[in-house]
């Protein structure tokens, strides 16, 4: 199965020349599942006219050998004269003048296929059974066929071993593209474990780009189309359902053409059930002087970092949470831990450096320490935390876990005020703020480098007053802060974030009125924390301009930073199969109105949360120019030296 005769799908199908006298093919497509869409074009008029090919068996308006062919949309005359056209074209496919199974064998083929199924098809695409490995020049079309199997082990060595040799890793080109991998995608944020699809990954000769496939075992996945109890899907694919790349559907074609003429009658597929029955989750396992050498130069890259999610209950009711709503907590146990440690080892084999164990607490946990114990055995070097750490005030459970850590372990607690009043009251729980800070007291006399302590904090409603208090705490303990504002949950003002929510200019103006009661020395510093919550540069500008305060000057700098919330988009974490963000969450957002023709805006997120928008407006941003810029100089008075 080797690359067809000529660079692309439409370009075999444009070979003829006209068709039908004045038709031309405009373009080709896939459509889910499994058809393929031709569109044509009359250069005497103008008018369109989309046939839909569809594999053996189906309804259509006429069969032909090639499959099924009927018509969709047209433009420009009568649907009787549309029908007409279409019985003509499926005149033509009938005689070969448009060699569609060349690019789409799977339309060829019956649902359930026979012997003589499979002589026909080989027939039909001798040309490219010829160029399958260890075939030989001018056998017969039974030697052409691939030999049926009866048995197929459903994990990656034996998906491997079932499609080979015509289909190998590094081998052959199938439709223009070749085998890299064949794995099991990584459970994502909130998934079961399940070992019912992998994924199969595939570079095109000509473009060098990856597409990625599903096979499906057992009926999970319909796709692109199925042959008995093993279906074909695409992943990453969020464009039109009838608008599939020709060359990925081809792909998509030859690979179910060749699972039917593999699938026999007697054929077994066995599913593991759990983790201990695959023989590997990847093939190839890397093991090779070459793949070593590739794998140390994705190393040398900053290394992604697994986005661990557990979802135990953390007996809080934060005002600005609405996470249990939608995610029920839950201890999953043993079950959980099985699909925690997939995780990790398909993270870790993947060169993932970083653990974040998040979620609503993954502390309380039942059997949180052995995921930390299998963090630190599986060979991460690093472990981050982020919990509301009440646990941790627990003595023996935080040196447990201390002692289970790798060395560079980072932990966040969250203080949401200087004392009980303020944070217990973010919280909606009394108490909370003594066993927070209990852990966090803890923590500064244990924790030894290269293990980091920081704290964090949400501003809202409640708190905001005291988020100077906040920033002196961690100032005085020489630790960082990690301080920003809520984010909606659920898209509509009817989440909690609508009642907890303060404007960003009203963050910058109470900070300002309570600036003078932080030290001079500690001023910039602080005014940095300000800066890490209040992302949005130009309200930071426009008040330094008024209080000569160094709101804007004294902020890390960082290109475009991004709004909390939305951090998951981003390939530094690892979370779906697709390796995407499709099962982890990301808030709605506004484009920023201004972000066009703003001095500021490679260093701004450029968007706005859309629940903001519609609780607030957008008035307070304002664009800023290079003269705003320029305008604005430094303050000597109220900057340290060498600053």
């Amino acid at each position: 199965m080797s690359t067809p005769p000529s660079s692309s799908p439409l370009s075999l199908v444009r070979g003829g020349g006209r068709l039908l006298g004045s038709w031309n093919v405009l373009d080709a497509a896939g459509v889910l599942p499994g058809a393929v869409r031709l569109r044509l074009e009359r250069d005497t008029d103008g008018a369109t006219l989309e046939v839909v090919v569809s594999p053996r068996g189906g309804q259509a308006l006429v069969q032909t050998k090639v499959g099924g062919v009927s018509y969709k949309r047209f433009t420009g005359f009568a649907e009787k004269e549309a029908a007409e056209v279409t019985r003509s074209f499926a005149q033509l496919l009938d005689e070969g003048a448009v060699p569609l199974a060349v690019w789409f064998p799977h339309l060829a083929m019956e649902a359930t296929p026979s012997a003589g199924d499979r002589a026909r098809f080989a027939e039909l695409v001798a040309a490219q059974l010829r160029l399958l490995p260890g075939r030989v020049e001018g056998a017969s079309t039974d030697d052409l066929l691939p030999v049926e199997r009866d048995r197929l082990y459903f994990d990656p060595p034996g998906l491997a071993e079932f499609l080979a040799p015509e289909l190998a890793v590094d081998g052959a080109p199938v439709a223009g593209h070749v085998l890299r991998t064949i794995s099991l995608p990584a459970v994502g944020k909130r998934q079961a474990l399940d070992f019912h699809a992998y994924l199969l990954e595939l570079s095109s000769e000509a473009t060098g780009d990856v597409v990625r496939l599903r096979l499906s075992a057992q009926g999970r996945d319909d796709g692109f189309g199925r042959v008995g109890e093993l279906s074909v899907g695409v992943l990453g694919h969020t464009g039109d359902l009838d608008g599939l790349p020709p060359e990925v559907a081809s792909l998509c074609s030859w690979l179910l053409a060749l699972l039917r003429l593999k699938h026999s009658e007697r054929l077994e597929v066995f599913v593991p059930t759990r983790t201990e029955e695959l023989r590997a989750l990847a093939w190839p396992e890397r093991t090779d002087g070459a793949r070593a050498r590739a794998d140390e130069a994705e190393r040398s890259a900053p290394p992604p970092s697994l986005n661990l999610a557990i979802d135990s209950d953390c007996g809080q009711a934060c005002a600005f949470c609405s996470v249990k709503s939608y995610v029920r907590p839950s201890d999953g146990g043993d079950e959980e831990f099985e699909r925690i440690l997939h995780q990790l080892r398909a993270a870790r084999g993947g060169g993932v450096d970083e653990v974040r164990l998040n979620g609503i607490d993954p502390l309380t946990y039942s059997r949180v320490l052995d995921v930390v114990a299998a963090v630190r055995d599986l060979g991460f070097p690093k472990l981050a935390v982020y919990s509301p750490c009440r646990r941790l005030a627990d003595e023996r459970f935080r040196r447990e876990l201390l002692r289970r850590a790798p060395p560079a372990l980072t932990i966040s607690v969250p203080l949401y005020g200087p004392d009980a009043a303020t944070h217990d009251a973010v919280t909606g729980t009394p108490g909370s703020f003594a066993q927070a800070f209990a852990a966090f007291e803890a923590l500064r006399a244990e924790l030894r480098p290269p293990a980091k302590l920081r704290l964090s904090t949400v501003i809202v409603r409640q708190n905001a007053r005291a988020f100077v208090d906040v920033v002196r705490l961690a100032i005085d303990a020489r630790l960082p802060l990690d301080a920003h504002v809520p984010y909606p949950m659920r898209q509509t003002t009817r989440d909690p974030y609508a009642e907890s929510v303060v404007r960003e200019r009203e963050i910058v103006e109470r900070f300002v009125e309570r600036a003078g009661e932080i030290h001079e020395r500690d001023r910039r510093t602080a005014i940095a924390m300000l800066g890490g919550a209040v992302v949005h540069p130009c309200l930071l500008l426009a008040a330094e301009k008024r209080t000569r305060l160094p709101l804007f000057g004294a902020r890390e700098v960082r290109e475009r930073p991004l709004l909390p919330g939305t951090e998951y988009r981003g390939d530094q974490f690892v979370h779906g199969e697709d390796g995407g963000q499709s099962d982890a969450f990301a808030v709605a957002t506004v484009a920023c109105p201004h972000a066009a023709r703003c001095a500021l805006a490679p260093v701004c997120p450029g968007e706005h949360y859309a629940v903001y928008q519609s609780l607030f407006g957008l008035d307070e941003f304002q664009p800023v120019t290079a003269w705003d810029l320029y305008a604005t100089a430094p303050h000597p008075s109220v900057v340290p030296h060498g600053g």
